[in-house]
């Protein structure tokens, strides 16, 4: 089970196992056992490429589930992969000590591959009362952020301890098995590597692309436990065929005595021959570290001009476990050639370390300078688009730098010790640089050094590793072994950084930010300032601060005391700055990425109605949903933000878990109100949703913020059974919507921004299927749909397709029969008419439909005589 895996933010994936699989065996010694025959082999290849197969499918299933407790930001998710490297490290370093006193190390192997299975079913119940007592840890360490990501990282290690020291013991305990002799080791280690390695990356196509998306979480995390507990045993009855006896398998006696003198004159003395001891353990750290590095820098490199989906991202980690177990054959290759270790390691090492420099200029090439790829191709089209740019981008270096580790098996000295002690201590070394990637990563490098400047750095580590083992070779001609590396060097400090922000003709970039969340940028063209995370995805600008006003506006206009506000998302600030004129006693924003607030800070305070300065206002760098499992505060009015439904860990934003989480903190008589970006939402994502949110909530109705037939956006708001519009409540707020105290004279026409009740959807929302934690529905079907609607074999509500679904509610639950508005007058109600014939009318205008559009103006001033004249020319088409 000692599988490779990166995991990353996110649907984070890590590098689990991938360079802890074969570890290198040098001893003197090896525990006297019958050495496995060719067959016997081969169907252990199969049971340890099946194992890197259910290691890789539990260990997305942990980091999936476990970014719904802890949240996806950044730093918690760094402490978890942490927390899971030292389980591995500990689990090598332990059972490597105890492999020697196996006796039947495959039967032990068998017994701990069905450990693995029975332990991990342990960490339902753990998730469950970590989830049950969050909120307590939050209060008792009183929302302190470093010692919440401390403890995080002391319950992911908890949580995960078990099952993960004996995958971390596999290959020691396996190691005892595969031969007596060393170069034997080193051709069936090299062997059973990549067969790992490539059995992982078959788990990661099916997690990502077949197992999550079709069953689920929990049937999914149950494969893995049976085809874990299938592999235990058939290693069990593998050896008890292969051995015909019936010994324990633990043995009671002493280990053997190591090599004779005879034996240890057998071994090289070239000073090019092996490498020492103390550069093993430095190679085997550092390989860990900078492997999960340079795995995570990619991500946020492809980041930049992909869709963003877990489809994506699953596509580069399968790619990327391929190039590796590609390196673990070029290293079997490479052990049964008579070339001398150091030089190989040497010429690995340095065209790795040109390589990985080199793949930030191919990136830039083959994404024609960070252009969205595949925007308007078919969905087979665009997954096809990403594996072969990670395949250009990410195949090459990664297949060099894959085979450093495995070929240590050549390289290593013979040591005084026992084989699976030996691989043990290489384990915890490995395992622990693993471990140190994503906190060096996740809290330093990304931060300091952007994408360019960290990869460069990788890359740069790569060079100085091959630099100081040339120069640890005691040979007079040792100059001639730094040639290569000091040449890898030169070609990356060399490189030349391209711009990580594409700029289209009159933009100019105002400021950049980069970290393990994104790349946050602040872009001016004309008289727009906007707001982008990772190049594509728009946050606000300040030509839309009256739609975002709006969506601040809507919910609090309903609510007949809002003194409490929260805000799920905070983007440029605009949103939440609007509910300040409501006469609030206290607001929250909660924002997942942190350099986000500092833009907004910095940009767009002077549309943000004083929200960074204000005291009533709590500013806080969170996962949104995390934050209300941490939180015991009740709030009158919850907003959810728009959301982009294809981006990877949005979904959990739009499941029923989250919803009723979010009405569990509300006040009695409170309300929620989740925004929908319908514009980028197909109308089969949107029955998702609404079906999702109308199972949580008893009162589900549809506002408007503005009137775009292209980029509309819509509010789903939630509230207690019986709801309705209160005439006085809506005549006292709307004061703080439009700002004049002579509004009690005059008419509110809220009804202008209500699109109707969701009961008018019944019909259409019967059976579909709903959106939870273990099934995410939105995250999976999202990407694939929104493909198809980019290139036109799908359609995403806006034009035709709104109008038809605004004329849908307004005919199947007219205004003058909706109990929701039936305390209003009819004058007011009215208006919900001239909302929809308003729409209509701008949709006419801008098609250039002159004579139809005159037709529905004329209904309209029909309907409310003075409306376009008064609001015409300040609504406009948002």
């Amino acid at each position: 089970m000692d599988s490779p895996l990166f995991i990353s933010k996110l649907y984070t994936l890590s590098n689990i196992n991938l360079n802890l699989t074969l570890v290198p065996t040098h001893t003197k010694q090896f525990l006297i056992i019958k050495s496995p025959g060719s067959k016997h082999v081969l169907i252990l290849a199969g049971l340890f490429f099946l194992s890197g197969t259910a290691g890789l499918i539990l260990q997305v299933v942990w980091m999936y589930r476990l970014g719904l407790v802890f949240g996806n930001a950044a730093y918690a998710t760094a402490a978890t992969l942490a927390a899971f490297f030292l389980g591995l490290a500990i689990g090598g370093w332990f059972w490597g000590n105890a492999a020697s006193r196996f006796r039947r190390p495959l039967t032990v192997y068998g017994l701990m591959e069905i450990g693995v299975a029975l332990t991990a079913l342990l960490w339902i119940p753990g998730l469950d009362f970590y989830e049950t007592h969050y909120a307590s840890v939050v209060a008792i360490l009183d929302g302190h952020s470093g010692m919440l990501t401390l403890s995080k990282f002391v319950f992911s290690t908890t949580l995960l301890l078990i099952p993960t020291v004996l995958m971390g013991g596999t290959f020691p305990v396996l190691v005892q098995y595969v031969g007596k002799s060393r170069r034997k080791l080193a051709v069936q280690g090299t062997f059973l590597y990549a067969l790992n390695t490539i059995g992982a990356s078959l788990g990661a196509f099916f997690a990502g692309f077949f197992l999550l998306s079709n069953y689920g979480v929990s049937s999914t995390y149950a494969f893995a436990v049976g085809l874990a507990a299938c592999i235990g045993v058939a290693a069990l009855v593998l050896d008890r065929l292969s051995s015909g006896d019936s010994k324990p398998a633990f043995r009671n006696n002493p280990p053997p005595k190591p090599f004779t003198k005879n034996e240890k004159a057998t071994v090289s003395v070239h000073p090019a021959s092996t490498v020492t001891y103390s550069w093993m353990l430095i190679l085997a750290f550092m390989s860990g570290l900078l492997a999960l590095s340079a795995e995570t820098i990619w991500i946020r490199m492809f980041s930049q001009v992909l869709q963003n989906s877990v489809y994506s991202f699953s596509a580069i980690l399968v790619v990327f476990l391929i190039a590796l177990g590609l390196g673990g054959l070029l290293a079997h290759i490479l052990v049964r050639l008579s070339l001398r270790p150091i030089p190989v390691l040497l010429v690995l090492l340095s065209l790795g370390t040109i390589l990985l420099g080199l793949s930030i200029a191919i990136f830039n090439t083959a994404t024609n300078g960070l252009s969205y790829v595949a925007s308007s191709v078919s969905w087979p089209q665009y997954v096809w688009a990403v594996f072969k740019l990670a395949f250009i981008v990410v195949m090459p270096p990664t297949l060099l730098i894959g085979a450093v580790f495995p070929y240590l098996l050549k390289a290593a000295p013979q040591l005084n010790r026992e084989p699976g002690r030996f691989v043990g201590l290489l384990v915890l070394f490995n395992a622990l640089g693993s471990a140190a990637g994503p906190i060096l990563i996740g809290f330093f490098l990304l931060d300091i050094l952007g994408i360019w400047g960290s990869m460069k750095i990788v890359a740069a580590t790569y060079g100085g590793l091959a630099l100081l083992v040339a120069a640890s070779v005691r040979d007079t001609k040792n100059m001639r072994w730094m040639a290569l590396p000091v040449a890898g060097l030169i070609f990356v400090a060399a490189l030349s950084a391209p711009p990580l922000v594409r700029l289209e003709k009159g933009e100019r970039l105002l400021d950049i930010w980069q970290s393990t969340d994104g790349v946050v940028s602040v872009v001016k063209s004309d008289n727009n300032i906007q707001m982008r995370l990772d190049n594509f995805y728009v946050l606000g600008d300040t030509r839309s601060a009256l739609v975002e006003q709006m969506q601040g506006h809507i919910p609090l206009l309903l609510h007949p005391m809002p003194k409490h506000t929260l805000f799920l998302g905070m983007g440029t600030g605009i949103t939440a700055g609007a509910s300040l004129n409501h006469n609030v006693k206290r607001v929250v924003a909660v924002e997942l990425v942190s350099n986000v607030i500092e833009g907004a800070e910095r940009y767009y305070a002077p549309w943000a109605n004083g929200l960074f300065h204000d005291p009533r206002v709590e500013i806080i760098a969170d996962d949104g949903r995390n934050y209300l499992l941490g939180t015991n505060e009740k709030f009158d009015v919850i907003v959810g933000d728009l959301f982009t439904p294809w981006h990877s860990g949005t979904g959990s934003l739009y499941t029923l878990e989250h919803f009723q989480r979010a009405k569990k903190q509300l006040k009695p008589g409170g309300l929620f109100a989740q925004w929908l970006p319908l514009y980028q939402l197909t109308p089969e994502s949107f029955k998702i949703i609404a079906a999702t949110f109308d199972s949580v909530f008893s009162e589900v109705t549809l506002w408007r913020a503005d009137f775009s037939g292209s980029r509309a956006s819509i509010a789903l708001v939630g509230q207690q059974k019986g709801a309705q519009l209160d005439q006085e409540v809506l005549q006292k707020n709307i004061v703080n919507v439009v700002g004049s105290k002579d509004s009690a004279k005059v008419e509110h026409m809220a009804g202008l921004f209500y699109l109707g009740n969701l009961n008018a959807l019944k019909e259409q929302l019967t059976g579909t299927e709903l959106n939870t934690d273990d099934k995410r529905s939105i995250e999976f079907t999202a990407p694939v749909l929104s493909q198809k609607a980019n290139a036109g074999s799908a359609t995403f509500i806006a034009g035709k397709e709104l109008e038809q679904l605004l004329t849908t509610l307004a005919d199947k639950i007219p205004a003058n029969q909706d109990p929701y508005l039936s305390g209003l007058p009819a004058n007011e109600r009215q208006y919900v008419e001239v909302g929809l014939q308003y729409y209509r009318y701008l949709l006419l205008e801008n098609a250039g439909e002159r004579i139809k559009a005159d037709s529905v103006r004329q209904l309209i001033q029909n309907l409310a005589p003075g409306f376009l004249g008064d609001t015409l020319k300040s609504t406009g088409d948002y």
